[in-house]
């Protein structure tokens, strides 16, 4: 069953390669070691990882349209049941900060999280913010890590680093801030 479910066509993982790399021609980036990028079409996102989701990850997120939310209601992920946090364009950076938090809590990949941090960013010299998050999963893992957003033409470009505290964090933040600091626009 594992084989013929990993098998789908929507479903792909790809060995990333160092180099300048194309992620689902929306961001452009430097890649200095090697990932491995999972991307389903019907999720508005791709992530990258080494060892593995729970571990750690690099989740870049296509744009948000106002009246959007980061995990859509498709996910086995989300419940259809609770009102799911959408984006408005008018937010100011601080919202923004809210919304992401919202999202992770709503879609359940952390039961408890806090920011710190809070500054300001350029992404490709578009004015945005960025913050470190620690946080938890519902099985106790900690983890820790940083999210990067901006707006541009009235859409959230916002892409988000975090791995567990134990090992991995420590381990893969370095590359993680080099690959985020890198991003260009399409």
């Amino acid at each position: 069953i594992l084989f013929l479910s990993s098998c789908q066509p929507n479903k792909m993982f790809t060995l990333v390669e160092p180099g300048r790399i194309e992620i689902d021609k929306i961001y452009s980036i430097e890649n200095n070691s090697i990932w491995s990028q999972f991307q389903q079409k019907e999720y508005n996102f791709i992530f990258w990882t080494v060892n593995g989701y729970s571990l750690e990850r690099i989740v870049f997120f296509r744009p948000i349209d106002d009246n959007e939310s980061l995990y859509d209601h498709n996910s086995f992920f989300t419940r259809e049941s609770e009102k799911r946090p959408t984006y408005n364009s008018n937010m100011n950076k601080f919202e923004i900060k809210e919304f992401f938090e919202d999202c992770i809590l709503w879609s359940k990949r952390l039961i408890k999280i806090n920011s710190s941090n809070f500054k300001n960013y350029k992404i490709d010299n578009i004015d945005g913010l960025t913050f470190d998050i620690e946080g938890q999963n519902e099985l106790g893992l900690n983890y820790k890590g940083f999210v990067i957003a901006c707006i541009k033409d009235k859409k959230l470009y916002l892409a988000y680093f975090i791995a567990s505290r134990m090992e991995f964090f420590d381990k893969y933040q370095k590359d993680a801030k080099t690959i985020l600091n890198s991003i260009k626009f399409l």
